[in-house]
């Protein structure tokens, strides 16, 4: 099978927005593509079983035994997997996650590709500081973002825009302790319409996954739910998951 990788990226959050989409057309319109995609999560479904350190190598052994061999005057299908580019779309979207569980760690990567790749703010001309840190950071300059941020920080302790994205770029440059002090400082900032930084935070610790920190980041995502708090939908879609 030719597209082994890019099957495996889409399946383990490794593509962009736009390469997923592409991907999911691709099933709808390439009937070989399709049959490709049906095979890996069935080989998938018979190797998930195995004992953790073998599952790697089973899905391999699994992989290779049912290539489609294509021969002057004999080609064997996969149909056996999927009757059609539906029925494969129907294993990836309805029951794909009871196949491979999706990690913490994994939410948390798919969560910062999709919201977190580049920021914007609808602000007044007193905050031009700050769209000067946005600019830095969409333009992939993390380090002058961050002193940008903490120099507006240290001008005025208050500020809960410049920690709430220095905190940001802490995640991404995976400077994650700074990340959290940041996000903890702003978890009970008072007189807020709408705060995310439970939800950074958790997201934090599912990014660093270190010694318990999926059940503490398990433990905020309960409290954004059941405090009604930005992120609510996330949480609760999160913690079906895990």
């Amino acid at each position: 099978m030719e597209n082994a990788d890019y099957i495996e990226s889409y399946f383990n959050n490794g593509l962009s927005v736009g390469e997923k989409e592409q991907f999911e057309q691709k099933i709808i319109t390439d009937a070989a593509f399709a049959e490709e995609v049906a095979f890996y999560c069935s080989a998938w479904q018979t190797a998930k079983n195995e004992l953790a350190e073998e599952k790697k190598k089973r899905f391999a052994q699994i992989y290779q035994q049912n290539i489609a061999i294509q021969k002057p005057g004999v080609t064997i299908k996969l149909w056996k997997y999927a009757t059609a580019a539906a029925v494969v779309a129907a294993l990836i979207f309805g029951s794909y996650l009871y196949i491979k569980p999706v990690s913490p760690k994994q939410l948390a990567d798919q969560y910062i590709q999709q919201h977190l790749q580049s920021l914007s703010i609808t602000m007044s001309s007193q905050e031009n500081s700050i769209q000067d840190g946005l600019n830095l950071y969409n333009e992939g300059k993390l380090q002058q973002a961050l002193q940008q941020f903490e120099k507006i920080i240290s001008a005025d302790t208050s500020s809960f825009n410049a920690k709430k994205y220095a905190g940001i770029v802490s995640l991404q440059m995976k400077q994650y302790d700074k990340a959290l002090s940041y996000f903890t400082q702003l978890e009970n900032y008072p007189n807020l319409y709408s705060n995310p930084a439970k939800l950074l935070k958790a997201i934090t610790l599912m990014e660093r996954n270190s010694t318990d920190d999926a059940e503490q980041a398990k433990a905020l995502l309960h409290q954004v739910m059941q405090n009604n708090l930005e992120g609510k939908e996330t949480a609760e879609q999160w913690l079906k998951k895990w």
